[in-house]
């Protein structure tokens, strides 16, 4: 008979170590997801007429000059200036870091934190809710001055707790939270590591590194306050972050009770998983509004919902369907997919890419957006088109869906970039899914906006030819899919 080995305690105590990793990882890539998210809402009338698309862009004129048009910020300081009872924001980025740039164009930090306590002081019985991501205090390492300030002013802020939230990069994520992750209190001191987003901030500690690398963050931008009567709401790709002030990105007005009650549901949610609450949200009274123009179908869609309505949209995509789109980041398998079989079926695709080379004065190589970009040129036989936008140091960060097709037009848009982070249940993101007459005009501006980027209007340089940036490097399609698969990356 042949002697069986023992395993030997050393031996014993690596299997187990690994076996904890691998159920740690798996785990928390599949656990439930907290109550009421990846939600999608309920679909609802809207009046055309009171949805506004706005835009911030960012080109050259014909003089070779630098043009930024904003609009969005500047709509919600005065929805600020107009609200009396009630403000809910959710804000990714809400800091005044500006990494190696020295000069940010906006102070938006300090802006919107001026506004919100200028309106409180007038108005103290205005509720405000502030819901913002760790990031901005380095996940617990750094203090944030305009948090801070907004805190001494009554504004009840809520930074969101990501722990609940599903792992996308599990190979780290697994080892992080069998140790690091209740180490955290010890690991914060002594703060002798570098800021991880400014040149001139406060230094931090391993817990904020270790925190960092996991990849996850509440990505949504939502704003809701009340005006006159009843509540409007925006939806939007923008952060208020300095070093983010000059980006180009899309944003969505809608005038109505019912949106802002499902933003508020959702947003309910992300309170509640971080051990918080919202103020209440009163005083739905639409008395003396009336209708005027085509109506429009709206639903708040978050996180894996997102992703189930793009699908869909183009699945239905065919002869006769034009689709646009205008992305920061385009990644997820999925939609690549359902991009190549529209093209395949007839339908006509145009895509305005951000080309990835410029993070807040750091380089970039490119990746996902340029390596994507030449599949889906490859794999459609050129018959998928896409452009460059020209940015200058800035990035063109919106994440807009537009499908039109026999009168209507599809739109969906929001905080939440086409990747497998943004699309799968693991950031908190937040859209909306708008169906509208193609004479609306909310959709007039909308495929406005984009056609005038295409076409490099009046002469202007807002994009470039797909040629600026074409990259086949095997090499970087390669690290994109693994980044993508493994979630070994911040995209």
């Amino acid at each position: 008979m042949k002697k069986q080995t023992a395993i030997g305690p050393k031996r014993a105590l690596v299997l187990i170590l690994l076996a904890a990793l691998f159920l740690t990882g798996l785990y928390h890539r599949y656990k439930p997801l907290p109550e009421n998210l990846a939600f999608s809402g309920p679909v609802q009338a809207v009046d055309a007429g009171r949805i506004t698309f706005l835009h911030d862009v960012s080109y050259r004129d014909e003089q070779g000059r630098l043009i930024r048009e904003q609009q969005i910020f500047d709509t919600v300081w005065q929805r600020i200036r107009e609200a009396r009872r009630y403000i809910l924001l959710d804000m990714f980025l809400f800091n005044s870091w500006t990494g190696r740039d020295a000069a940010p164009y906006r102070r938006l930090s300090s802006e919107l934190t001026e506004a919100l306590i200028t309106q409180k002081k007038a108005y103290p019985r205005l509720k405000i809710d502030f819901i913002t991501d760790p990031i901005n205090t380095v996940y617990g390492g750094a203090r944030s001055p305009e948090l801070d300030r907004l805190r001494r002013a009554g504004v009840n802020i809520i930074v969101t707790d990501l722990a609940p939230l599903r792992d996308s990069n599990s190979l780290y994520s697994a080892f992080w939270r069998l140790g690091p992750e209740w180490l955290g209190r010890f690991l914060s001191r002594p703060r002798w590591l570098k800021h991880p987003f400014s040149a001139t901030g406060e230094k931090v500690g391993l817990a904020s590194y270790l925190s960092l690398l996991n990849f996850k963050a509440n990505h949504r931008k939502v704003f809701l306050a009340d005006r006159g009567a009843g509540y409007t709401c925006l939806i939007l790709s923008a952060n208020p972050h300095d070093a983010s002030s000059a980006h180009s990105n899309v944003a969505v007005e809608i005038d109505g009770n019912d949106p802002c009650q499902a933003i508020y549901t959702s947003e309910a949610a992300v309170a509640m998983l971080s051990g918080s609450a919202l103020q209440a949200m009163d005083n739905f009274d639409m008395a003396g509004r009336t209708t005027a123009g085509p109506e429009a179908r709206v639903r708040l869609i978050t996180e894996g919902a997102i992703k189930e309505a793009l699908v869909e949209v183009l699945r239905d995509a065919g002869p006769g369907h034009e689709i646009r789109m205008a992305l920061f980041y385009l990644s997820d398998r999925d939609i690549i997919k359902a991009l190549l079989a529209a093209h395949a079926r007839g339908a006509s695709v145009r895509i305005i890419l951000d080309p990835n080379k410029d993070a807040f004065g750091y380089t970039k190589n490119g990746i996902p957006n340029r390596p994507v970009a030449r599949e889906l040129i490859d794999r459609s036989g050129g018959g998928i088109r896409i452009r460059w936008y020209a940015t200058s140091g800035e990035q063109f960060h919106p994440k807009l869906t537009l499908v039109e097709t026999e009168g209507k037009c599809y739109m969906i848009t929001g905080s939440a970039n086409l990747t497998r982070r943004n699309l799968s249940n693991f950031n908190l993101e937040s859209d909306v899914f708008i169906t509208v007459d193609r004479n609306a005009g909310v959709a007039r501006e909308a495929l406005a906006y984009f056609d005038r980027l295409w076409t490099n209007q009046d002469n202007h340089t807002y994009t470039w030819d797909y040629q600026a940036f074409a990259d086949d490097s095997r090499v970087k399609y390669l690290v994109y899919r693994l980044q993508e698969g493994l979630g070994l990356s911040s995209f």
